[in-house]
């Protein structure tokens, strides 16, 4: 079945990560919008510069006349332009020109002369090139002359187009790796937050029935997740509490039933028709089973610190089978031991291993059908009772072992559920395991004492 469990991990770096590469790109249109801004500003500042830097080379020569001595890579520069993409032109107050380019657009021009300072200007001219002008008052000799810088705009539009494209490349080329990265290092972040939950959710795990004086630890946990974790703690003081009282109250009313079934087995037994006496007595039996059972779990939840001794599988086994062989009989089954090594030692609890045993033999009773074998196989420190009821369901393998389980097809069988419930924690206290591996003609139940 397909989990409909989400990470929140994977949510979180997801998001972060996509806010932030939404981030950079607003930010990259910003930065990409003001390019204009900035190109344009340094158009401005480029004419300004040539109009102060013609400003310079103006002066009175020995005759005192007055002149503009440009260097020679300035008049290359304006006059050798074929185009008309720079130019320049002085003027006096009275809008003369002094000094101009060879291809200086008088007529363009005039609009501007009645401005004063410093004036930036544009105009289209007839074949429909466009120019940026300025308008310049340069201040000599206590007299105003205007110069006049003109730019053909194609000029910064091929630096506005190069400064784009630089950009794009530039954040192609080192914003790629560098949102990899970061998408790398939130998820290191983020696991490195994260592992505190990670950890609660692993101490967790061992919290069972059988374990539930375990706290998850509140000293080195995130002041967000204490409450969290407090409640759980709490939670489990309280189950913990609930399930002491439940196996006191088991205990105590197995023991309580036992004195009045006790009289009326007495009482039974007294009446005439033995027909009505054997089944009563079996049903007594039934209760008795039960009641037994009911002891059993309750001493098992109990225990953890059963004193433990060494123990041969080949002993306890024989003595199994050695209660059971009659029940067989009676029933035309037949039970076998193979013995496959001489000795096979643990340290356990004989009457709890015993027990456990007992309840595997009752359960393939139950189950075998007339005229079948079951078989007790003990080898490599594994006890296999080998039976031939139906197959176990493979979805049913783990959960037959809880207490009141049992398999769909067998909810009419008598029994209470709890038989391999106590093989299974008997196993537990050993250090072992129960296991079942269903056949086409049976199944094997395993108890592996090999971690024992």
């Amino acid at each position: 079945m397909k989990s409909n469990h989400k990470s929140l991990l994977f949510k979180v770096v997801v998001n972060v990560f996509a806010t932030s590469l939404l981030i950079m790109l607003l930010l990259g249109y910003i930065i990409f919008s003001q390019i204009s801004v900035v190109t344009n500003a340094l158009e401005k500042d480029d004419l300004l510069e040539q109009a102060r830097k013609i400003a310079s080379y103006i002066e009175y020569d020995w005759k005192g006349s007055f002149t503009l001595d440009l260097p020679n890579r300035y008049r290359t520069y304006y006059d050798e332009d074929e185009d008309g993409t720079h130019q320049y032109a002085v003027m006096n107050t009275n809008g003369r020109i002094l000094f101009k380019s060879d291809d200086f657009m008088e007529e363009q021009i005039q609009n501007t002369l009645k401005e004063g300072g410093k004036h930036y200007f544009n105009f289209q001219t007839e074949d429909g090139r466009n120019f940026t002008g300025l308008k310049y008052d340069y201040l000599f000799e206590g007299k105003i002359y205007p110069i006049f810088i003109l730019e053909h705009e194609a000029e910064f539009t091929k630096l506005l187009s190069s400064l784009e494209d630089d950009f794009l490349t530039k954040v192609l080329i080192y914003g790629t790796p560098l949102l990899l990265l970061q998408g790398l290092l939130i998820i290191l972040i983020f696991r490195e937050t994260f592992m505190p939950i990670f950890k609660a959710a692993k101490d967790a795990r061992n919290i069972k029935y059988d374990n539930l004086s375990y706290r998850l630890d509140e000293d080195n946990i995130h002041m967000e997740l204490l409450p969290l974790i407090r409640s759980i703690n709490n939670s489990l003081a309280r189950l913990e509490k609930s399930a002491e009282q439940q196996k006191f109250f088991i205990a105590n009313a197995a023991h309580e039933l036992r004195t009045p079934i006790s009289i009326l087995k007495a009482r039974i037994s007294n009446l005439k028709d033995e027909k009505e006496v054997y089944a009563l007595n079996e049903d007594l039996r039934n209760i008795n089973r039960l009641i037994g059972q009911m002891l059993d779990i309750s001493r098992l939840d109990l225990a953890e610190e059963a004193p433990k001794t060494e123990i041969d599988l080949n002993v306890i086994a024989h003595k199994a089978c050695a209660d059971m062989g009659p029940l067989f009989i009676n029933s035309g089954k037949e039970l076998s031991l193979e013995q496959r090594v001489k000795q096979q030692t643990i340290m356990g609890n004989e009457d709890i291993l015993f027990r456990a045993i007992l309840n595997l033999l009752e359960n393939a009773l139950k189950h075998t059908p007339t005229d079948t074998k079951v078989s007790v196989i003990i080898d490599d420190m594994k006890l296999t009772v080998r039976d031939h009821g139906k197959p176990i369901p493979e979805d049913y393998k783990d959960r037959i072992f809880e207490r009141f389980e049992k398999t769909p097809d067998n909810t009419q069988t008598k029994g209470s559920g709890l038989g391999l419930a106590i093989v299974k924690k008997a196993a537990e206290i050993h250090g072992g395991s129960i296991s079942v591996s269903p056949r086409k003609d049976g199944n094997d139940f395993i108890l592996d004492f090999k971690t024992a």
